[in-house]
């Protein structure tokens, strides 16, 4: 029984593959490892990474810099490029909210404030909600990256003196564009319909926050607002509507009707 066993434990290891760890089937295994990789490395300096590699635009903000008004890697540095810049402190004590709005509307005419599903996309911040209620950073009125406040205040202030924010549709807004139009000046009034824009309602929020005026028509003199249709009918009808744009620096060319 013992040689028996023994034969048939001796026939058993005979039929074992000696090669099964050999170098031989090593290299078997590790040959198509070394093609695959090979292809790889050969598809990615051809084509680049795919598509699910690369980065989301947060992550590539935060990778460039983007985050923050400049690169910087201090503490102190990333403090200062995150503090907000509002217009009236510090460096811009010079500056008016409502010069930087119209700076954008009328010099970023592509731009909304609402342009990326709610938000705006800013050079140097990234994508800013703009909560017309609260101050807004000047960097979202120059989204583009320039931020030359003293040219930019100068033109505004020089090329729109007289700004109308209307709706289209308003009977009020309609009256006081009519009474403007038959005085003639030159250089004539600016009209913004707030209501055709996809921002208008912030555009309004940040109205009545610096003019205090919540209303359409609203209309500013040099910056600062007079009023809406009443009170510019009543300046009219108190005839001083003509002298007062005059002093402005306007030139009235027409005879309006001595009350409206």
């Amino acid at each position: 029984m013992p040689a028996k066993y023994y034969h048939h434990h001796h026939h058993h290891a005979s039929s074992a593959r000696p090669w099964t760890s050999s170098p031989y089937r090593r290299r078997r295994i590790a040959a198509p490892l070394l093609l695959a990789a090979f292809t790889g490395l050969l598809y990615l300096w051809i084509y680049g990474a795919p598509s699910f590699f690369s980065l989301s635009p947060a992550l590539k903000d935060a990778e460039h810099g983007d985050l923050w008004h400049s690169a910087g890697s201090s503490p102190a540095g990333r403090v200062a490029q995150a503090k907000p810049q509002l217009a009236g402190q510090g460096a811009y004590a010079d500056v008016r909210e409502i010069d930087a709005l119209l700076h954008f509307i009328y010099n970023q005419t592509d731009r909304r404030l609402d342009e990326d599903g709610g938000t705006i996309r800013v050079e140097g911040l990234g994508s800013v909600h703009v909560d017309g209620t609260a101050p807004v950073d000047l960097r979202v009125y120059a989204a583009n990256g320039d931020y030359n406040w003293a040219q930019h205040t100068k033109r505004i202030r020089s090329l729109y003196p007289l700004v109308v924010f209307s709706k289209t549709y308003c009977p009020y807004s309609q009256k006081a564009k009519a009474l403007l139009e038959s005085y003639e000046i030159s250089p004539a009034p600016k009209i913004i319909e707030v209501n055709v824009r996809s921002d208008g309602p912030q555009i309004q929020a940040i109205l009545s926050r610096v003019t205090g005026r919540s209303t359409v028509p609203n209309i500013l003199l040099k910056g600062k607002s007079i009023g809406g249709s009443d009170e510019l009918h009543r300046i009219h009808n108190e005839g001083h509507l003509k002298k007062l744009l005059e002093d402005s620096g306007f030139i009235v060319n027409g005879n309006p009707p001595t009350s409206a």
